[in-house]
């Protein structure tokens, strides 16, 4: 019996706290440039250091400033061809970058229609990269992956076009122990869909 009315109270608190804004789920959308500066400056000249990525996220509001988002994004495949120095040889690489993670995000102002918002979040990163190599008619090719955590911190702000239905731009910078990428700037735009 106790079980009952304990479990009873939780509902009717979850349902209050949803009437009243809180505890609200959302999912969302974005499209995302990324800018990346490598640690290893030969690695600047072989891979390209700027992508387009797409991502999805899944959040809850837990109160009216705070939420807690999860998200994954994926980069374009980018190709990059150079010489390598060598008269003669053809060098195609590329880069893949794959992240997911959670963000905490915080409204500092919120006029209604308008949010500013900032998060910060933790980050793990998978980078793929390919290498072929063509040289006197011969071609080799190499592939590696590399797996990483970060931290993650953005501002930005929310247009809400209507109750369920805002756009977000957000400008993020980021910080792995990859090997590859020191660090990464990225700007996204998309939208958030709230489901109460």
């Amino acid at each position: 019996m106790k079980k009952t009315l304990l479990l009873a109270g939780v509902a009717c608190l979850m349902t209050a706290n949803a009437n009243a804004g809180m505890l609200s789920p959302y999912v969302g959308a974005d499209y995302v440039h990324v800018n990346t500066d490598y640690k290893n400056k030969n690695k600047e000249g072989k891979y390209a250091d700027s992508f387009n990525s797409f991502g999805v996220s899944a959040g809850i509001r837990l109160t009216n400033s705070f939420a807690l988002e999860g998200f994954y994004q994926q980069s374009q495949n980018k190709d990059k061809n150079t010489d390598g120095g060598y008269d003669g040889a053809s060098f195609k690489n590329s880069l893949e970058l794959k992240t997911y993670g959670v963000d905490v995000v915080k409204d500092i102002i919120n006029l209604g229609k308008v949010e500013v918002l900032t998060s910060i979040g933790y980050v793990r990163y998978q980078a793929e990269t390919k290498s072929v190599l063509t040289l006197g008619g011969t071609t080799t090719s190499a592939h590696d992956t590399e797996e990483g955590d970060g931290l993650r911190f953005g501002i930005g702000g929310q247009f809400n076009l209507t109750d369920n239905l805002g756009v977000r731009g957000m400008f993020r910078y980021g910080i792995t122990d990859l090997d590859a990428v020191k660090n990464y700037k990225e700007f996204s735009v998309g939208l958030r869909y709230y489901f109460w």
